[in-house]
Order: C-alpha cells, then sequence, then structure tokens
C-alpha cells in the first residue's frame, strides 16, 4: 500500500466487533454455508488475517488484551472474575489524550473497568432499550441445555445489534460536532448464545443443508470433556438440533454484517470514507458442536481462539496486488493495540504486542511470530453451569493454563487436567491428543512449543513485575462473578 495523501488530518478509526465469532464461521475466510455481503466487500478493499489468534478463549481477558495490549497474566484478568488494573493504560484513554473523539456501544466489558476513555459510552446493559432487547435475548432458550436455538419474537429492527447500531449513529453526529478526529468501538453481543436470533435471520440459513463438526473419539478426548458434554446436554441433541445451532450461529453472523453495513453507510453518506480505517473482529470463538460441545469454557483450542480480522484502510489509499492483501503469518490479538494508536501515529506504551500495518506494507513476507500465545482460568468463583448463555461449570480452571501454536502444532498446558498436544495439520479439529497413551510420540517443534510456553511465562512475569501492575477486583458481583 502506498500512503493516502489528500488529508493531513489525523485519521478516524471504527473498530467493529462480533462477539464470539470463529473464523472458520467466516464466508471471507472459506466458509460457503452463509453469505456476509458486507464483510466479504471490506475483505476485498483490505487486508485479511487468515491466522489470528486471540489472547484468551473468554469474553473479559480477550477484550482487556485488546485494550491494553497485555496477556492475560500480565494484566491479570485472566478470566470472568476479574476486572482490568487501574494502572496499565487502555487504548480509549490513549487516543482520548492525543485528541480524538471517543465513543463505545454494546459489549465492551465496562463493568469489568474496560469503561475509561470513552467520551460517550451506551453499554448493552444500560437500563431502556438497549437492556430490554438484550435481556430478550439472553432470556431466550432453555436452561438445562447449551443447544437451544431458534427465534427471537421480535423483528430485526427491534433486536439488541440494531438498536446499538442506532446508538452509534446517534455517536457518530456527536463525534462530528466535537470536530476532532474520532475513535469509535462497535461492540456486537451476536452470535454470543444463547442461538437465537429476530426475524428474518432465524430461517435465512437451510439448517438441513449443513454438515455438522467432528465430534471425535471420546476415548482420545480429554476426560473432562465427558463431564463437560453431559453438562452442555450433548446426548440430548440430535443431528437436527445440532444443525439448526449451526444455522441460527450463523444467522447472527449475517445479522452483524447487515448492521455493520448500516454503520458504514453512514460514514460513506458523512463523507469520512477518505480518512477513515476500518477495523472487523471478534473477540474469540465457539464450539457450535466441536468436540460434541456448544458455546465455549475456559481451553484453548482452535475453534475458541482463531478469530476474524479485517484492517481496509481510507478509500484513496491504494491497494497492492491481490497477494499481499492476504496474510497468512500468525497473528495475536494483543498486536491490535500498538496497530490501532499506529493507525493515528500515536506511539504507544510498552506492550506485547506488533504493530501490523508496517509489516503488511513491507509485504508480510516474513513472520511476525514464531509461535502465538493463549491464557485462561485462575477462576475461583462460584458460577456452576450457566445456561443458556454460561460454560459447563466443567470448562472452568482453578489453574492458569497456557498454550502455544504455530500452523503446525498446538500445545495446552493444564495443570488441572493435564497437558494436550495436537498435529494441526492431520488434525485440525484436535480430536486425538498426542499425549494420550499409545499415542505417536511428540515432535521436536512440539517440544519447542513446551519450551516457549515456558520462556513466555517468565515474560511475562517479568513485564507484570516491571510496570509494577495491580490487580484489579476480584468476584465483584456475586454469582456473576
Amino acid at each position: 500500500m502506498t500512503e493516502n495523501t489528500g488529508s493531513k488530518a489525523p485519521p478516524n478509526i471504527v473498530y467493529m466487533m462480533f462477539d464470539q465469532a470463529k473464523a472458520s464461521a467466516m464466508s471471507f475466510l472459506g466458509n460457503s454455508h452463509l453469505q456476509m455481503p458486507f464483510c466479504e466487500r471490506m475483505a476485498g478493499i483490505g487486508w485479511v488475517f487468515e491466522n489470528v489468534f486471540a489472547a484468551s478463549s473468554i469474553c473479559t481477558p480477550s477484550r482487556a488484551s485488546v485494550h491494553t495490549g497485555m496477556y492475560p497474566s500480565v494484566h491479570q484478568v485472566t478470566c470472568h472474575q476479574n476486572r482490568a488494573p487501574y494502572n496499565l493504560p487502555q487504548l480509549a484513554e490513549i487516543f482520548q489524550s492525543a485528541g480524538y473523539y471517543t465513543a463505545a456501544a454494546g459489549h465492551y466489558e465496562p463493568e469489568r473497568n474496560l469503561s475509561r476513555g470513552w467520551h460517550e459510552q451506551a453499554p448493552m446493559h444500560e437500563r431502556g432499550p438497549l437492556f430490554e432487547s438484550w435481556m430478550q435475548h439472553i432470556r431466550s432458550g432453555r436452561k438445562d441445555v447449551a443447544w437451544s436455538s431458534g427465534s427471537i419474537d421480535a423483528d430485526a429492527s427491534e433486536g439488541n445489534a440494531s438498536l446499538l447500531t442506532d446508538r452509534m449513529l446517534r455517536m457518530l453526529t456527536q463525534a462530528e460536532l466535537s470536530e476532532k478526529p474520532f475513535y469509535l468501538h462497535m461492540c456486537y453481543d451476536d452470535p454470543h448464545p444463547p442461538y437465537f436470533v429476530p426475524r428474518p435471520y432465524d430461517t435465512m440459513i437451510n439448517s438441513e443443508s449443513l454438515p455438522l463438526p467432528p465430534k471425535g473419539d471420546e476415548q482420545k478426548l480429554p476426560a473432562w470433556q465427558a463431564k463437560a458434554r453431559k453438562e452442555v446436554g450433548s446426548a440430548q441433541a440430535s443431528d437436527t438440533d445440532a444443525r439448526k445451532v449451526l444455522a441460527t450461529y450463523y444467522g447472527m453472523i449475517r445479522y452483524i454484517d447487515d448492521e455493520m453495513e448500516k454503520l458504514y453507510s453512514a460514514l460513506a453518506q458523512s463523507c469520512h470514507l477518505d480518512n477513515t480505517w476500518i477495523v472487523i473482529g471478534s473477540d474469540h470463538g465457539d464450539y457450535t458442536g466441536e468436540k460434541g460441545l456448544f458455546n465455549k469454557s475456559e481451553s484453548l483450542y482452535e475453534c475458541l481462539l482463531h478469530v476474524p480480522l479485517i484492517i481496509v484502510p481510507p478509500h484513496g489509499t491504494s491497494v497492492q496486488s491481490a497477494e499481499h492483501t492476504r496474510i497468512n503469518h500468525l497473528v495475536s490479538s494483543v498486536d491490535l493495540f500498538p496497530t490501532l494508536l499506529g493507525l493515528a501515529d500515536i506511539p504507544p506504551p510498552v506492550n506485547q504486542g506488533v504493530d501490523l500495518v508496517p509489516w503488511v506494507r513491507d509485504g508480510a513476507s516474513t513472520a511476525i511470530h514464531e509461535a502465538v500465545f493463549a491464557q485462561v482460568g485462575n477462576y475461583h468463583g462460584h458460577i456452576g453451569t450457566s445456561w443458556p448463555s454460561g460454560m459447563p461449570a466443567s470448562g472452568r480452571h482453578k489453574s492458569l493454563t497456557y498454550s502455544a501454536r504455530n500452523l503446525k502444532y498446538s500445545y495446552i498446558q493444564d495443570l488441572d487436567n493435564g497437558d494436550e498436544a495436537y498435529d494441526l495439520i492431520d488434525d485440525p479439529f484436535e480430536l486425538d491428543n498426542l499425549l494420550n497413551e499409545g499415542s505417536t510420540p511428540l515432535t521436536a517443534e512440539h517440544m519447542e512449543l513446551v519450551q516457549r510456553i515456558d520462556a513466555f511465562e517468565q515474560s511475562c512475569s517479568h513485564m507484570r513485575d516491571k510496570l509494577g501492575v495491580i490487580a484489579g477486583d476480584r468476584g465483584f458481583v456475586k454469582g456473576w462473578e
């Protein structure tokens, strides 16, 4: 790419997020079972990062990593029980200090101390229409299983995502009145379970045509998953039920795709696109039937960590040849912190990420990460199995769980349930743990990943000590820590 020299004003940045959308569910990453017209168009004019992995597999730690540029064991938000530390600067604070107008709407974890630095914010928990539409969603579904799915009794215009878009459009007007460059963070809640969506998205995908993901041989899967499947109610779900989950999950994704289009169109109508970067991503993924599970857990698998990312430059910025617009090297979600600041030419504070834009502009011919890492767990609260929108009790970890992966192998260090190792080429769904008795001996590359995890743990500890990170409060709401 070449620089856009048409404007010397600082660029605007609009960061739009799905919640719990995995990479394998994205049409622009190869899923042929749904259409995402807006994201497909953005993929055609921007950079698509094909191998992006979240720093954690659940909402709170993953989002804290994006906001701070640090991995969970540094910022200490390792599970839903934690609040972000007061003494690590967050993206919105930095943008605000640099003269930006900042606004956020939706599911951006303000109750976990990720509310700092916004001139205007509208969490979906805010009393009024946003809260009512959100409650209508999360109360949908059975409370005894994780796989119930279907329709919210409302039209799309009455759904939470549409109301969030409307709220962000009002924020856009406020941003324009400020006469400042703006950083807008649009955080949709879909396709976060329960797997329910307003009309017409509830019937948009033909469930009968959908292939089911492999469940694997229970004898080869970690023992804790058998307990989790019981808590999930997998045995009660027919193939028809599982396909309906997938169809609804895809419908939820299409719903958000259309809502993102509305915000983008408003930017176009206001003539902002010549000086606005668009970033599209997700916090983490979802099982949607993989391993016979649904929703998520405090586990570090491909389906929970592999997420989409598109970065679209301002209009008038030329794009290099097509082979440079799809990047298949490893990227971590912590890279978003220096990248977003770099778009605005704001020097980032100390962080653990890499600014992606200069790397891509140089051709992205060499890897910036030999491996990517993730962390989750250290949960000591009281939440058990929590449907329709939570996770199985057996899917929580009292110890902090680490993982490292490259494009061929993954290794999970799990002090609670035993380590796991997978060959991602022969076993992309991670169904055959190579540490099972009688399995193929681990490769040298697996052993190198073990060493990388150990070195990574030490580097995180040193970073935490160097910065004097003071962990946020734990267990701030009884029953929903």
